[in-house]
């Protein structure tokens, strides 16, 4: 299936969407297409649980547009779409996003009674701002009106040609796809994140298949500090020693690439990990920002430093690890959903800390491979093992 192109599964109550992995348009997100306008244009976006809005780069870029590379698509112009309309500043929807988005100023273009939006990603690295406008979106067979972000100005080091947020604000993605009973019949998401550039993944709107969920089931709740959705770990386990015996929050973001534990638990993991690791020649390096993230050079290249990095092989000498959740869900991680190959920090892992996170996150490399499905009618979340 050429990567622009949708897929209707079989079931009349879900629809099927191609996940890729693809390198040189974004080396940590994932992606799917969607259909914008009439006559309609294809993008290819990035799929984030961590964020509500979902936004694409518009013509005429007013201030600054980020590259765009050809295989995510033109560059959307609603002026060309005859069912775009502008989402006026005195309209519920606007209010709505000014709250959610916490913007501390009017997002209202009154010139042109143009409602306008402003978000901004981690600590900064990304940020867009623009109007916000509605158009048609097909899904499947289907088609709603979407209301989403024609971004203006840009700051954006990826090749895509937006972002799309699965968040629990009611201006989400997937939220306003749950306001179309006849598209949608039953309140989920699940996807399954590719492991390859090779191969896709999927998306799945709708109703899903419980009896596959082979990692069990656990609460799925709205976060308390963000609009997204969360989970409760309650067991860390690292080469056999269980780190972590108390609960706490976890968020599911799919537009995080490691997954971002607390600076006791990592330090915990920090000490399991470089122990095991040594026994197999494996040094722990600073040459990784080691504050933040855990990275190991062999014998041969810590001893002998010459700026290269000899590529990890033996996958099945690592450390294996397990998250454990309430209710018993369980991901007993693969070691290459554990580490990679990183050519200018050595092998690392794919977890990281952050002190100024008020919850932990469980991030998209951790997760790939592995069916995730949010049941939010059900107000659960599922995992499902080798899905893709």
């Amino acid at each position: 299936m050429n990567n622009l192109q949708e897929e209707e599964i079989t079931s009349s109550s879900s629809t099927k969407i191609d996940v890729i992995e693809d390198s040189s348009i974004n080396d940590f997100l994932f992606l799917m297409a969607v259909s914008l306008g009439k006559p309609p244009v294809v993008n290819l976006v990035a799929i984030d649980t961590g964020s509500t809005l979902s936004w694409v780069q518009c013509q005429p870029c007013a201030v600054h547009c980020h590259t765009q590379s050809a295989k995510a698509g033109p560059i959307f112009d609603p002026g060309r779409s005859y069912t775009s309309r502008r989402v006026r500043c005195s309209s519920v929807k606007c209010g709505e996003l000014r709250y959610d988005l916490r913007l501390q100023q009017a997002n209202c273009m009154e010139k042109e009674d143009s409602c306008t939006y402003s978000v901004t990603y981690g600590n900064g690295w990304a940020y867009s701002v623009g109007k916000m406008v509605t158009d048609t979106l097909r899904i499947g067979d289907s088609f709603m009106d979407l209301m989403f972000g024609c971004s203006m100005d840009v700051k954006y080091s990826e090749f895509e040609a937006g972002i799309f947020g699965f968040g629990s604000s009611s201006f989400s993605f997937f939220e306003q796809l749950a306001g179309y009973p006849d598209i949608l019949s039953y309140k989920a998401f699940s996807y399954c994140l590719p492991t390859d550039e090779t191969k896709p993944g999927y998306m799945i709107l709708g109703r899903y298949d419980r009896a596959a969920m082979d990692g069990g089931y656990t609460p799925l709740f709205r976060s308390i500090n963000r609009p997204t959705y969360s989970l409760t770990m309650e067991m860390l386990i690292a080469n056999g020693q269980r780190l972590v015996t108390s609960s706490s929050e976890m968020i599911v973001d799919s537009g995080a690439q490691r997954t971002s534990l607390w600076p006791s638990t990592f330090a915990l993991l920090d000490k399991t990990i470089t122990q095991a690791m040594s026994s197999i020649g494996y040094h722990r390096t600073s040459r990784a920002r080691q504050e933040s993230y855990i990275c190991y050079l062999s014998e041969h290249d810590y001893s002998g430093w010459n700026g290269t990095i000899t590529p990890f092989s033996n996958w099945s000498a690592l450390p294996l690890l397990e998250i454990g959740f309430a209710g018993g869900a369980a991901l007993a991680l693969t070691p290459r959903n554990v580490f990679c190959n990183d050519p200018h920090r050595g092998m690392c892992m794919t977890f990281a800390q952050n002190p100024a996170l008020r919850s932990q996150i469980l991030g998209n490399r951790v997760t790939r491979s592995f069916g995730t499905t949010f049941d939010i009618q059900g107000k659960q979340f599922g995992f499902k093992y080798a899905a893709c």
